[in-house]
This record gives C-alpha cells, sequence and structure tokens, in this order.
C-alpha cells in the first residue's frame, strides 16, 4: 500500500497571494466587485454568444472574485444542473486557482465512490498540472476506493507529477496490490518515453532505492524491470545487472529480473552464455528455478549461440517442457526430417507442436514426410493426434510443404469427417493460401453446402485469398444471402475482397 503520508513530504504546498492581494496579474478590483461577478456567473449560465463571451472574459480578469462567485452559485439551493454545473467547474479550470484543487479532488472521489461519470472531474485535475500533485497522492492512497480506480488515479498522478520530483516517486515501486504496481509501471514507462527528457529523473530515483534498499528481493526485483524497460542504456546499469545475475546469492527473482533486463537492453551476452552452462546440468536434472533461468537466458541469448548451446546441452531430448520447446526452436535440424519421429513421442504436447513448426524450414518435404505428417492431422480412431493443437500445428506444416502432394493432403484431410473440424478448417486456409487452384476449390465446396459445420470456417479462410476469382464471390455472396448462421461474416469478407463489387 502506498503510504500518503510518506509521499505528500515529497511535495511543496501550492503558493497563494497573500490575503488582501490580487493573485497573479489580477486586476485591480475598484470597478468590478462580487456583485459584478455573480451577475456575469448568471450570464455564462444562460447565454451562448457575445454576452457570454464578455462575462467569461471579466470573471477571468478578476480570478479571486469570479472564484467566491462560482463557487457559491455551484452552492446555491436549488443547485445547477448537470450542464450549467459543468459550465461553472470549466471556468473554475480555467481560473487556476490553486485552492479549488482540493475541490475538484473530493468532487472526483464522490463521483468514484458512487459510481458516476468521473471524466469532468479527471479532466479538471490534469488541467492543474503539477499543483495536482497532492491531492492526487491523496486519492491513489484512499482504501475506500478499489484498486482499479486508484490505478487510474496514480497513472494521472504520475502524468501530473513536475519532471524534477519524479525521481521520488519512485519510492512506490515494488511496494502496494498487484494491481496498482501494474498501473505504476505502465505509467512510468509511458512518461519516459513521451518525454525523454525525464529519463535521467526516473532512473536517478530508481538507481537511489537500488543502492539503499537491497533487502527486499521482491521490490529489488521490480526496481530492475521498471529500470531496463523505462529508461536509457548507460554502462552502470548493465554492469549491475550482470553483477546481479552471476552473484551466486541472488533471490532467484532477482536474478530473473536481470536476464529480462539484459535482454531488453540487448546486453550481457557473454555472463547469460556462462549462467546457461553453470546451471544447464542442474535445470536437465529437473531444478525448477535452473531450469526457468537457463529458458529465460535462452531466450535473451542471439540465435546462433542459443543453437549452440542447446546442441551442447540436447535439449531436444529433455523430459522438461520449457526446455525441450527450446531445443526445437533453436536447434539445426536435419532437412530431412529424420527427426520427426522421435519428435512426436516427447510426452508434452507443447513440445510436438514446437517442433512440427519446424518442418519444412530449409525447404519442401518428400513424400514420407508428408504422409507422416498426414498421420498426425488424422481422425484419432485412426492413430491422429489426441491434442487438436499439435494435430493443427501438423497440418500447417503440410501447408508449409507446398507441393502438389501436399495440396491433395490437406483436400483429403478437408473431406475427412473423421478429422477434427479445426484442423479440417486450418487445411481450408492452408489451401486457399498456398495451393494455385485452392481458393476456387474452398469456394466450390462452400457452394455445394456439403459441410454445413465448416461453413464459417471456409468463410473465414476464403478471407485468405490473395487473388480472389469470381468463383469465390459468387460462393461468399450467395452464403451472404442464404446462410443466416454465417451472413454477416460472409457479407464483410466478400466487401473486403472485392471493395468496388462486394455482393450488389
Amino acid at each position: 500500500m502506498l503510504s500518503v503520508a510518506l509521499v505528500l513530504q515529497l511535495f511543496a504546498p501550492p503558493v497563494t497571494a497573500p490575503a488582501g492581494e490580487p493573485a497573479g496579474d489580477e486586476a485591480p478590483a475598484e470597478a468590478y466587485d462580487l456583485a459584478a461577478a455573480t451577475r456575469d456567473v448568471e450570464v455564462i449560465l444562460i447565454d451562448r454568444g457575445t454576452a457570454y463571451l464578455d462575462a467569461r472574459a471579466r470573471l477571468e480578469a478578476y480570478p479571486a472574485l469570479a472564484a467566491e462567485a462560482v463557487v457559491a452559485r455551484l452552492e446555491a439551493v436549488p443547485a445547477p444542473g448537470p450542464e450549467k454545473r459543468d459550465r461553472l467547474l470549466n471556468v473554475l479550470a480555467a481560473l487556476k486557482r490553486p485552492e479549488h484543487v482540493a475541490m475538484f479532488g473530493e468532487q472526483l472521489r464522490r463521483a468514484m465512490l458512487q459510481d458516476r461519470p468521473t471524466e469532468l472531474w479527471m479532466q479538471l485535475l490534469r488541467r492543474q498540472g503539477p499543483a495536482a500533485t497532492p491531492v492526487l497522492v491523496g486519492l491513489v492512497g484512499d482504501r475506500e476506493l478499489s484498486n482499479e480506480q486508484r490505478g487510474i488515479l496514480l497513472e494521472a498522478l504520475i502524468e501530473a507529477t513536475a519532471s524534477e520530483d519524479l525521481g521520488e516517486l519512485m519510492a512506490m515501486v515494488g511496494r502496494g496490490a498487484s494491481e496498482l504496481q501494474d498501473a505504476l509501471r505502465r505509467a512510468v514507462i509511458r512518461r519516459a518515453r513521451e518525454h525523454s527528457t525525464d529519463q535521467a529523473a526516473i532512473a536517478a530515483g530508481i538507481d537511489e532505492d537500488l543502492d539503499t534498499d537491497a533487502s527486499d528481493a521482491g521490490r529489488l526485483a521490480q526496481l530492475l524491470i521498471l529500470r531496463a524497460a523505462c529508461c536509457a542504456v548507460d554502462e552502470g546499469f548493465t554492469a549491475r545487472l550482470e553483477a546481479a545475475l552471476t552473484d551466486p546469492a541472488a533471490p532467484f527473482q532477482v536474478q530473473v529480473a536481470a536476464i529480462d533486463g539484459l535482454d531488453r537492453l540487448g546486453r550481457g551476452a557473454g555472463v547469460l552464455e556462462a549462467m546457461v552452462r553453470a546451471q544447464g546440468q542442474a535445470a536437465l536434472g529437473g531444478g525448477q528455478a535452473a531450469e526457468i533461468l537457463v529458458s529465460l537466458a535462452l531466450e535473451a541469448l542471439p540465435p546462433e549461440t542459443a543453437a549452440s548451446l542447446g546442441a551442447e546441452l540436447a535439449l531436444t531430448a529433455s523430459e522438461a517442457p520449457r526446455l525441450a520447446q527450446l531445443g526445437y526452436r533453436f536447434a539445426a535440424l536435419a532437412p530431412d526430417h529424420s527427426w520427426l519421429a522421435a519428435s512426436q513421442q516427447h510426452a508434452w504436447p507443447e513440445v510436438r507442436k514446437a517442433a512440427l513448426t519446424r518442418v519444412a524450414d530449409s525447404g519442401g518435404c518428400d513424400k514420407p514426410t508428408v504422409r507422416a505428417l498426414v498421420n498426425i492431422a488424422g481422425p484419432v480412431s485412426a492413430g491422429g493426434e489426441r491434442d487438436a493443437r499439435v494435430g493443427r500445428a501438423a497440418v500447417t506444416a503440410i501447408g508449409r510443404c507446398d507441393d502438389p502432394n501436399a495440396y491433395k493432403a490437406l483436400r483429403e484431410l478437408l473431406d475427412n469427417s473423421g478429422v477434427d473440424l479445426t484442423q479440417r478448417a486450418e487445411a481450408a486456409r492452408q489451401l486457399v493460401e498456398r495451393d494455385p487452384s485452392g481458393a476456387d476449390l474452398v469456394a466450390q465446396v462452400l457452394l455445394d453446402g456439403r459441410y454445413p459445420d465448416l461453413a464459417r470456417e471456409l468463410v473465414v479462410a476464403l478471407g485468405h485469398a490473395s487473388s480472389p476469382s469470381e468463383t469465390v464471390r459468387d460462393a461468399l455472396c450467395r452464403t451472404s444471402r442464404a446462410n443466416p448462421m454465417v451472413a454477416a461474416t460472409a457479407g464483410q469478407t466478400a466487401a473486403r475482397l472485392f471493395p468496388d463489387q462486394g455482393c450488389e
């Protein structure tokens, strides 16, 4: 939970003009009194023309009197309606009187608690800039508001805070509910990206906390992650990340954050490689922490280095799904697909799927490979893959084989009612995208109405046609008129593929 008392100390109270003196460049009030201001307030409530503009100009010229008159009208009985209230509040905002910022904040709080519209109040607070920060700090720390509402307020606080004070707000990082931490991280990163000149202040605030509050491992990890995500690279921070990764006493979450930071910054390949070698056997032996660290480090390394380490550790043979997936992702696999059969024996479907994504990486497929893929994608009753995700990956792999044998296999899968519907839908998409005559074939299947349970999927597949023919347009248009279940999808697809014709 954000400590309101602590953060309030970060901001000086708003400066107000001494009593009895005009604020800022306010005009002398001898020729304009409270009664005149009250009359002008009434004018802006009922007029839309020149009288409104003149009254508004006089009110803005005498902000102290104007503020008193506007507040009195807001508190009058009967109270002004919503439209008139908005007009009054817009005048107050234009006056930029710091003593009214608290009123905006209280109205915003009430609106949030009563589930009423908050846009106007939030806008008024945002228009105050840094003067609104003390009010926003109090609202962020208000436990009567939901975490979602406080997250919105926290984003407004980061936006409103003066650049020189941003570093001090980093005291909030790693403290409080996860929803608030997510909102804080998003807001800080957005502020840093939109205003690069603020990055130095943010980085300095984070670095100070990294130096002085290293006892809380969870908070330290959050600080490292935010620092890497928001601010420009510098050698000092890179060295800090590398030191955290190589320190055997560093907590697990800090090492994870260090890998994340090095990955974001594109640094530290040497220490990442050394860490994979140091933790590799422990990871292969079932150590969960080591497995995660090795996996993250491999993903952060250049692909050629990851491939070399994957081969060195024989990751494709690992029982750990995370490691085996990375093994197939990075490995240099034989173009004859001699590895395919063994890959499909792995206990985890995620690994089998990862291996299938490597089919045809180096070119086409021979007939035995296509047959093997068809067996995987075929009916479960005939020995096909039980996990539909893996089955779809096999269908996609057949498409990548991209030759007449593959197209024939895809047509057979599309027509096989024993195959999972999602796999048949993928076969249709692959035919449309790759087979020169595939779009017309799928269009004809749609026209024939042979597979009503696939109608929507066939329409979606036709949406991938690169050079759709009149047959495709005819199929889509007829479907849009004849099949109410998919009419809208068919019509939209026809309009997108044939913008000059559609179905007219």
